[in-house]
């Protein structure tokens, strides 16, 4: 590396971590003790610590002197300790400015040591960290006021003697039971606070007696009824603990509990939402893979064969493109009712994806699945569907494969039909294709010529398009924000869509590469505009992306390169791959949040495991799941669904977007929520931002 390319590469590198909010901490160690060195500071580092904003060397015991006093002692024990291990230290400090304001810095250096071994210098980063510690603290402490409002607003308390009688309720307590406290008032808690099993209606050992007979805390079955004073059932959580003197001694034990039949009513709903498609009402692909499971169990154990049906609705795209999204919903609601009807007590009738049905025929050879098959290809190919002025004919291509003591796995099985069904298609649609081995490796091949080199051509030589798709603020903030989406030119100029060619970049691992380049792309349109510009840009990330421990450093370089400031640029990311990849996508998250970059959780409400997961990730809007948007008039579970999304989304500070609102009605509806933008047809279309 030349004199010139070492210049450059010395400037990027401090351009990466000047963007990034640090500067270089590089102290030296003078015959083994850090406070008799000095550290060299660069202009932004001296910044950091109050002193003017230029390039200078401080002696290491000023510095320490602008520490904190709280902090001082800690700080110089860890470097000295890491000097004296020869090793590394990760220290967080307060310093004091000249004005009296307190700032919280982190520094990560490592022990370097001369020709002797002597340790002479330590080298690392030091970071501007107060805007981080201000607000988890702030977080912290909102957390803590909504614990406490809630313990004391909303649960019932219930206090009793060493030997379970009731001392005193509070007014939740009394209103949940129908108990007043004087009429409470020594009564076995047994009696004022009587516990069954909701599924049989037999009484539960009571968790206060249990407290009491092992003397620490205790919580109640998950399937608990409170019966009331006045006979009414309510679904209850239960804790109780005990209550000691200060020497242990136990006067008693409290009871805790609240009602929980609204919870657990809407945690009956979920579980159905976890194993069905909310638009059919058919399995999901989760739950079929189970019911495919459990067949080659049956299969391996007991000899018994099976067959998997893979349908894929031909000319289903043209529905939707010639009558909207609505149309092409009530299609497959129409038509699964129709096929469900058709289905034998054995097998199971799934919807694996937008416009793809699964069929497991239980214990049924190949010849009678065959059979089948060709009855449900006809019963399609015979249905017209109607919708206002347009009558449309559709087709199924089906793949099929046999499950036998052979197959190998599930995901084979599944992999198995898809290829064969690809090869239906291929074929001419509207027909069957049995599986055989011999298929997968055509398929494939053929995949590959098709997508693949198109795919690498377009990314060398700007083959791709970008539009935008605005989303509108519906609470008057006024912040201009669009989602970039990513389309294919064809060679006749045409737009292709995504959803025909991200499917071969998922199989074939070249999704990171897309990524870069929508982001390489946004950046350099952002860097030549001279137009006025939304605010922010929303840009998908990929799971494999956020797995790529490369793509922080390039997001950085396209940054600088381009001068866009991180703030404008918000990523989005799926609420599963998020959840696939937790600890990558922490770590990518807490990074580029440092830049100022913001995070949106996309698909919320899909992973039905979302609000766990919330307080782990630091995002900043949550973009609910458009299959609970699409007919929010009508159904009134999803309106509820949705509404709990965005009371969570404002106790915790986090801003709820609606997509798919694809007319006024939904529009009105999602307003009157409160939800704080809209996405869809309603508040706008896309536009081609680029290419």
């Amino acid at each position: 590396m030349d004199e010139h390319e070492m210049d450059e590469h010395e400037m990027r590198s401090h351009l990466a971590i000047e963007a990034a909010g640090m500067a270089v901490w590089d102290a030296t160690v003078v015959n083994g003790e850090v406070v008799a060195g000095t550290i060299r500071w660069s202009a932004r580092g001296a910044a950091m610590v109050g002193l003017p904003a230029r390039d200078t060397t401080q002696p290491f015991a000023q510095f320490l002197a602008l520490v904190h006093e709280a902090d001082r002692d800690a700080t110089l024990r860890t470097m000295q300790d890491a000097v004296d291990a020869a090793g590394e230290y990760h220290v967080g400090y307060r310093v004091r400015l000249a004005d009296g304001a307190v700032r919280w810095l982190r520094a990560e250096a490592r022990v370097l040591c001369d020709a002797q071994g002597r340790p002479d210098r330590t080298l690392g980063l030091v970071r501007d960290i107060t805007a981080v510690v201000e607000k988890d603290r702030l977080a912290a402490e909102r957390d803590r006021m909504a614990e406490v409002t809630l313990d004391c607003i909303g649960d019932g308390v219930i206090t009793t003697d060493r030997h379970g009688a009731t001392r005193y309720l509070n007014r939740a307590a009394e209103r949940l039971t129908g108990w007043t406290r004087e009429a409470a008032a020594g009564r076995d808690i047994g009696q004022v606070l009587p516990l069954v099993d909701e599924a049989d209606g037999r009484p539960l050992e009571h968790s206060v007696y249990k407290c009491l007979l092992k003397r620490e805390a205790v919580g109640l079955s998950a399937r608990a009824m409170l019966i009331t004073r006045d006979g009414r059932r309510l679904a209850v959580e239960d804790t109780a603990a005990p209550i000691r003197l200060g020497d242990g001694e136990m006067l008693g034990a409290v009871a805790v509990f609240r009602d929980v039949t609204h919870q657990r009513a809407l945690s009956s709903q979920l579980s159905w939402h976890a194993t069905h498609d909310v638009l059919t009402g058919l399995c999901n692909r989760r739950e079929f893979e189970h019911h495919v499971a459990h067949a080659l169990h049956a299969s391996k154990q007991d000899g018994y064969t099976h067959a998997l049906l893979y349908i894929d609705l031909d000319r289903f795209k043209l529905v939707n493109d010639a009558a909207g999204h609505a149309a092409g919903d009530a299609l497959l609601q129409i038509l699964s009712n129709l096929l469900q009807d058709k289905m034998r007590e054995s097998d199971v009738l799934a919807r694996l994806g937008g416009d793809e049905l699964g069929v497991l025929l239980g214990y049924c050879q190949l010849d009678q699945a065959r059979l089948i098959a060709e009855e449900i290809r006809q019963l399609v190919k015979d249905f017209r569907f109607v919708w206002d002025e347009h009558s449309f004919e559709i087709g199924a291509s089906i793949g099929m494969v046999e499950i036998s003591a052979d197959t190998k796995s599930v995901s084979d099985v599944l992999i198995a039909a898809d290829e064969a069904c690809y090869l239906a298609k291929d074929e001419g649609r509207n027909r069957i294709h049995v599986y055989s081995e011999s298929d997968a490796t055509l398929a494939r091949r053929h995949s590959e010529m098709m997508w693949v080199p198109r795919l690498n051509e377009a990314i060398a030589h700007d083959g791709f398009a970008l539009y935008a798709m605005p989303i509108a603020g519906l609470r008057g903030n006024g912040l201009a924000h669009e989602e970039i989406l990513l389309r294919l030119k064809d060679e006749a100029g045409d737009v292709i869509r995504p959803d025909r060619f991200i499917p071969a970049a998922e199989r074939y691992h070249m999704m990171p590469m897309l990524d870069r380049w929508v982001i390489g792309a946004l950046c350099r349109h952002i860097g030549a505009a001279t137009d006025a510009a939304p605010a922010m840009y929303s840009v998908n990330l990929s799971g494999p992306s956020m797995n790529d421990d490369t793509l922080h450093q390039f997001i950085i370089d396209q940054f600088v390169d381009n001068n866009v400031d991180p703030a404008r640029i918000c990523f989005e990311i799926t609420e599963t791959a998020a959840i696939r990849n937790l600890p990558k996508a922490q770590d990518l998250m807490s990074r580029l949040k440092l830049l100022g970059c913001r995070f949106s959780l996309d698909d919320f409400g899909s992973g039905l495991s979302s609000f766990g997961y919330l307080k782990s990730l630091p995002v900043d809007f949550l973009k609910i799941d458009g299959s609970f948007i699409r007919d929010i008039a009508r159904n009134p579970v999803h309106r509820a669904m949705v509404e709990a999304i965005h009371k969570v989304g404002q106790v915790i500070g986090i801003q709820t977007i609606a997509e798919f609102v694809e007319d006024t009605t939904t529009l009105d509806v999602v307003n009157n929520i409160g939800i704080d933008y809209a996405q869809g047809y309603a508040v706008g279309r896309e536009r081609v931002l680029h290419g």
